[in-house]
Parts: structure tokens; sequence; C-alpha cells
């Protein structure tokens, strides 16, 4: 039951594709502003066949080496691209240059003046009125964001610690491109952070109280891969097999929560990456098991989803999870992270993000928050 909307066009094979996508774009391109991850990707084959794929486009390049961006890091690009003349954004990076292409393009061409104007656009959305919007195209390097295949990116407000969304269904990539061996270059600790994001966006979207039955689908396909391949792929980062699969996972969970959107693993992960600096994907799967077990009776065809994960019972796929994490260099308790018992307070506090909390199947309180982080502190 339910509807699936996607309206992204997907290209699965090399990054040379990108030539023909924007010549096939409805809207001609004449003027592309490229934002990437910078650091060695200017001296990478990637970046020459990029300028290859844009040869015949003014281009200019704008790196982006910042992570979890903020209204401040926003504000920032955006005064610096503002006189820039450009038609379409080509952003190829992880989820934060992502984010940050499809947020541009919110706001493109509008009047700020100051960083308070600009938080005030975002909360009361009134980029949504905004007519100078322009197509963009998202390539990953990473494989686990799904930024690419949604409409809303995330800005966060350090001063109050909180995550915000930009949201419009006009900010659908005009199409994404996966070359799983932009992924080669990742160190296990990106892989693994990255891969557990997409299994938790992927079992969200399973029991969203958005789900539907397509939806459902490719969550499974994306949680089957995962955990047929992260542990190979941790042990061969090289293997480009491995890479193939883990970004089909990705795409695919990408694919599910795109009509879905995230519930309460999220919704806690937002303070925990923000009160003590754990890495998203990390901080989101630490609850996954945890809320998996409240969820369960709730959750339409509850066994499929089991199977899917391959194994028994909410204990093993918690151990499965910390395994991993171990693996790749992450601690699996909160008082690893430095937290606190006043920490884990505020945690609470700031853990009911509306639009994600709230569309969790079993609706969780304060005291059942803290629970799950009592059970993961030490």
């Amino acid at each position: 039951m339910g509807t699936f909307f996607n309206p992204v066009k997907i290209n699965i094979g090399e990054l040379k594709v990108l030539k023909r996508v924007i010549e096939e774009m409805p809207q001609k391109v004449t003027k592309v502003l490229l934002l990437t991850r910078g650091g060695n990707f200017n001296n990478s084959p990637e970046r020459a066949e990029l300028r290859n794929c844009l040869q015949h486009y003014e281009m200019q390049q704008v790196d982006i080496e910042i992570s979890n961006p903020t209204v401040d890091d926003l504000f920032s690009l955006f005064n610096q691209t503002k006189e820039l003349d450009f038609d379409c954004i080509v952003g190829i990076g992880g989820g934060s240059v992502l984010d940050l292409s499809k947020s541009l393009v919110a706001i493109k061409g509008m009047q700020i003046e100051n960083h308070q104007q600009l938080l005030t656009i975002i909360e009361k959305k009134y980029y949504k009125n905004n007519e100078q919007t322009i197509p963009w195209i998202g390539i990953p390097t990473t494989s686990g964001t799904g930024s690419e295949l949604t409409c809303w990116a995330t800005i966060w407000y350090e001063k109050l610690g909180i995550k915000l969304s930009i949201d419009n269904p006009s900010l659908y990539a005009y199409a994404a491109i996966f070359d799983h061996t932009l992924t080669t270059s990742l160190p296990v600790s990106i892989t693994v952070s990255t891969t557990l994001d997409a299994l938790c966006h992927a079992t969200e979207a399973y029991w969203s109280n958005k789900s539907n039955d397509i939806s459902r689908v490719y969550a499974k396909e994306a949680i089957k891969r995962i955990m047929q391949y992260l542990e190979l792929l941790i042990q061969v980062p090289s293997n480009l097999e491995y890479r193939r699969e883990i970004a089909l996972a990705s795409m695919f969970a990408g694919l599910a929560f795109s009509n879905t959107r995230t519930t309460a693993c999220h919704s806690i992960s937002y303070p925990l990456t923000m009160e003590l600096g754990i890495s998203h994907g990390v901080a989101a799967s630490l609850t996954l098991a945890k809320v998996l077990a409240i969820n369960y009776e709730s959750i339409p065809e509850k066994q499929q989803l089991l199977e899917a994960f391959g194994h028994r019972s909410f204990n093993e796929i918690q151990q499965w999870i910390e395994n991993v994490q171990e693996r790749a260099g992450f601690a699996t308790r909160l008082v690893q992270y430095k937290g606190t018992h006043e920490s884990i307070n505020r945690i609470v506090e700031n853990a009911f993000t509306k639009g994600r909390m709230d569309n969790n199947p079993v609706p969780l309180t304060e005291e059942d928050v803290k629970n799950i982080l009592i059970s993961i502190y030490e």
C-alpha cells in the first residue's frame, strides 16, 4: 500500500557519464559550479575526468572541506558564490558536499545579508518561494548518506546544538551518478560510518510511519547487501566487488528513505553528534537494535526484516553492529566518548526532532530515550 515517488535520474557506471547527463538535461546548461570535497581531490584522476566532462562549459570550482555543515558554513558558501554566474551545480563528495549543493540551490539568488537572516529563511522555509533555483547533479564519493536521492539537507545550528532541515521537492537532484570506484580511497573508518548510516536509513525506512510496499523492498535489499559485504570490505578495503555492492546498498537505502524519512535512531543521533562528537553513522547505529526491539511488534512484515539482517535476535544485531564499529576503530559506549549522566540529560532534551521522532511507529518518551542511552553508556 502507499505511494512511491523519486524523480532522480540514476546512473550506475563510470564518472564519465556526467558529460551525457548534462547534454540530456531539458534546460540548456552553459555555466557549471563544481563543488568538491577538496583535499587531494584536485590531484586525482577523478578531477581530471571531471575537467574532461565539463570542458565545453564555463566551470568554476569551490572546495568544501567541512563536516556537518552549519548555518555559518552555508552563509559563507553563499557569499563566496553569489556573484558567480552558473546555471547548474555538480556536487561530488560526501554528504556534507551534497547537502550544501542542494542548500545552495534552495537559496540561490535570494537577498541574504547576515547569518540571522539565513537562519530565519531556513526556519520559516522562505526558500520554498524562491523561483531562482537551478538543477543540480549529485555524485557521492561515500556509500551511505543518500543525499543525492533525497530532497532535504541537514544544516546545523551550533549555537543551540540543533539540527535544521532545508526541505523542498524542488531540491531533488536532476541526476545521481554512482561510480563505486570513487569510494576506494576511503579509510575503513569512513567506510564503516557511512555504511552504518545507510543501514539505519534502510531499517528506519522499513518501520517508518510512512513505510510502504516499495520502500520496504528497497530497504530489505540494502540491509541484505550491507550484512553480506561490509565485514568483507573491512577485511579487503580495495576489493571493487565489495565496494560496488556497498554502493548499491547505499543507493537502495537512499531510495527507501527518500519516501519515508528517518525515525527515532536519527533523531537521537543528532544530539549525540553535537554533544559528544560521535560520527553521524555511528551515532545513528548505536541505538538501532535498541529501537528495533521497542518497535518490533508494530513493524509490518517484521519477520522479513529480521531475515534481511540474517540474525535471530535483537542482541545478535547489536553485537554485530558493535563488532563492526570496533573493527573500524570506534568506541561502542557513551562513556568512551566522554559522555556523562549530565550530557545524557542534555541529549534526551534535544532528541525529539520534529519529523523524525514523531515518524517512529512507537511513540517514545524522554524516559524511553534515557533508558536507551543508559543501556549503551558503559
